[in-house]
């Protein structure tokens, strides 16, 4: 056996990391000296410690790296795993790009001689529903693979699926758009109940994870309303308050849903999505 100096030097890792990782339970000594607290390991743990680092510098925390040491995942398991993963950091690259060039342009405005300071540091005002022009498109049929929730959102059930669940979209083989992801919603029930597919287009929409759901939405004429995740209450108020009772229009049976293109950044509050709600004469 080797003491923990002997064992660090031989991993080149730091007895204080090692001694971390025992209380945190990942990699225990093989013995320790219940006298004077000596810690013993094996060579056969360096694998142990190398799969530690190597899981540590693709990107899993000390939680998830614990799981995968206790469960022993199989090599389609860990797979998973790692495409998770990818969408999470592919996610996040998204975000930090898209805030990126809001900072480049930012930059850009204060460093123009003539720019008015207190204009380029004040946020703009939040957006109002009817500040970009409603409009009337014609959709072809188009179906959306995704997560499913069905209730009634009391407590904000569907933001909190897109945040926590969404990412597993991006892991979906053959998207027919890496930017357009979509929140479809109908079938509401006597109680107020309706279902909701949070998901995207694929080429093949026949083949698709366990756990997900696939929803065909036919094609419709529909009134489009820009709005923010902020607005988006108002802007279905707006539709079905102001603009159908005024319009020649009636609501068409069909569900109506979110488009979230390449435009949108859902870390940005006044970032512009749009709802689609059928319509006919």
């Amino acid at each position: 056996m080797l003491k923990i100096g002997e064992f660090a030097k031989l991993s080149q890792v730091s007895a204080k990391t090692l001694r971390f990782y025992h209380q945190v339970g990942l990699l225990s000594p093989a013995w320790t000296n219940r006298y004077n607290g000596y810690r013993y390991y094996q060579e056969q743990q360096l694998a142990t410690l190398n799969s530690i680092l190597t899981m540590k510098e693709l990107g899993f925390s000390l939680e998830e790296i614990q799981t995968i040491l206790q469960e022993d995942l199989s090599p389609s398991q860990m797979c998973s795993m790692l495409r998770v993963k990818k969408a999470e950091l592919e996610h996040q690259i998204r975000v930090d790009q898209a805030r990126l060039k809001k900072i480049e342009s930012r930059l850009a405005q204060m460093e123009t001689p003539s720019a008015p300071l207190e204009h380029l540091i004040t946020r703009s005002k939040p957006m109002e529903v009817n500040q970009m022009e409603t409009k009337i498109i014609t959709k072809p049929a188009f179906t959306v693979v995704g997560l499913k929730y069905f209730g009634q959102n009391k407590h904000n059930e569907i933001a909190q699926m897109w945040d926590t669940e969404g990412y597993r979209l991006e892991e979906l083989p053959n998207l027919k758009s890496q930017t357009d992801y979509y929140g479809v919603c109908g079938n509401m029930d006597d109680q107020g109940s309706f279902e909701y597919v949070a998901g995207v287009e694929l080429t093949d929409p026949n083949v698709y994870p366990e756990g997900m759901v696939r929803w065909d939405v036919p094609e419709q004429t529909y009134v489009v309303v820009p709005c923010t995740i902020p607005t988006i209450g108002k802007a279905y108020e707006f539709i079905h308050g102001t603009w159908l009772p005024q319009s020649e229009y009636q609501r068409a049976p069909g569900p109506d849903f979110e488009l979230y293109d390449d435009s949108f950044n859902n870390e940005d509050p006044e970032s512009i999505l749009y709802i689609y709600v059928p319509i006919v004469k």
